[in-house]
């Protein structure tokens, strides 16, 4: 019987070797690249973290030398184009006139203060998915400024990266009252981001002792049914201390609106419509509606879409205003905090009960949780940076 000599095993162990020496090599080759690369995105996120603080902050501080506009700007010119035609508001002696009638001229104001006043001025209510903005008469003031700050913001980062700004003011913390401004692409999930808070321009008397004065009664009442929870079944006590907690929110969201109202609506829509609007009508001929009614109409028409909003002509526009956002804020705050009240009324209830807490601590807790539903003295400014190379 002959025996025959089978190799292939010898060389398949020889293709396995080969093959792994191979792929050492390779890796030595390869190794120094990878390095490079994750050392190069390092460097990139490093460059563009400092990039943005830097630029942020610099937004913040940036001050502007010459910064104007015109009050019912955009009004005057539909007035003057409807009177005269298209594109008579473009003239040179219109522009003059206008400029000299409600002209506006702030210098030496930093971006941030521009920047809050703008978002302050748009003042818009989202509500039964529809959106209405209250006060018209500064869109050449929101316009001016975000060509300032773009202009700025792309001498200061270059042709390297991509950016995105937003301001946004929320007075009443997660509801859709407020102002906002945006400029940029969408954000890539690469992207840096960086925000800070942002100072409003209006001063309110708005604080946490404010708010204390505000609810003593609700908070008194709320420390005498914890006094008494022994003697009282345990749901009956809950039950009343969130009554007494909802009453201090809606005081509070009542009270924050009329002071928002005072300090940015009812100083444009009443008091600069009345002086521009008397110096128009007499610039403008014939048998027109002022730009107050102008005003008034538009914003009416937005508010008559909400069911919400109940027209008094017996009121100033400020007064209808501040009763529909009390309305309105009042069912927002509430939405946005659901459940949470009977939680913070059952804990504190907890706590007193089992002598883990005395009720002044209590009383504390909800006055922390009811001031904390406002924020009506800031904006979150946030600026996004990408390269455009990644």
């Amino acid at each position: 019987m002959q025996m025959i000599k089978d190799t292939r095993g010898f060389s398949s162990s020889f293709d396995v070797l080969l093959f792994l020496m191979l792929v050492s090599v390779s890796a030595v080759l390869v190794l120094p690249a990878m390095v490079d690369n994750i050392q190069l995105l390092a460097l990139h996120d490093t460059n563009a973290a400092g990039h943005n603080s830097q630029v942020i902050k610099s937004l913040q501080n940036g001050r502007v030398d010459d910064f104007s506009y015109a009050v019912a700007g955009t009004q005057m010119d539909n007035l003057v184009n409807g009177t005269f035609g298209p594109g008579a508001a473009d003239s040179g002696f219109y522009q003059t006139g206008k400029k000299l009638v409600a002209g506006r001229e702030i210098n030496h104001k930093i971006f941030a203060d521009l920047a809050s006043e703008s978002v302050a001025s748009q003042f818009t209510i989202y509500h039964a998915d529809k959106s209405v903005r209250l006060n018209l008469l500064t869109d050449e003031y929101r316009e001016n400024v975000d060509v300032q700050m773009r202009d700025y913001l792309e001498m200061q980062i270059g042709d390297r990266y991509n950016y995105n700004v937003s301001v946004v003011w929320r007075p009443f913390r997660d509801v859709p009252i407020g102002g906002e401004t945006h400029m940029g692409p969408a954000v890539p999930d690469t992207a840096y981001v960086e925000s800070r808070w942002i100072t409003m321009p209006y001063r309110t008397e708005f604080t946490r002792y404010h708010v204390e004065g505000l609810i003593a009664e609700e908070l008194d009442a709320i420390g005498v049914n914890l006094g008494s929870a022994n003697e009282v079944p345990r749901e009956e006590t809950e039950e009343l201390i969130a009554g007494h907690i909802n009453d201090a929110i809606n005081k509070t969201v009542d009270e924050a609106v009329g002071t928002i109202v005072k300090m940015t609506i009812e100083k444009t829509i009443e008091k600069a419509q009345a002086a521009v609007n008397q110096q128009m009508d007499s610039v403008v001929p014939g048998d027109n509606p002022g730009i107050s009614d102008i005003i008034m109409d538009e914003v009416l028409a937005g508010l008559k879409d909400d069911p919400a909003f109940i027209e008094d002509a017996s009121l100033e526009l400020s007064e209808q205003i501040t009763g529909y956002m009390q309305e309105v804020a009042r069912e927002e705050v509430h939405a946005v905090i659901a459940g949470e009240v009977d939680v913070l009324a059952s804990g504190i209830t907890d706590q007193c009960v089992s002598n883990v807490a005395m009720v002044d601590e209590a009383k504390d807790e909800v006055l922390d949780y009811v001031f904390s539903r406002i924020d009506i003295s800031r904006a979150r400014m946030t600026m996004a940076l990408w390269d455009k190379n990644w």
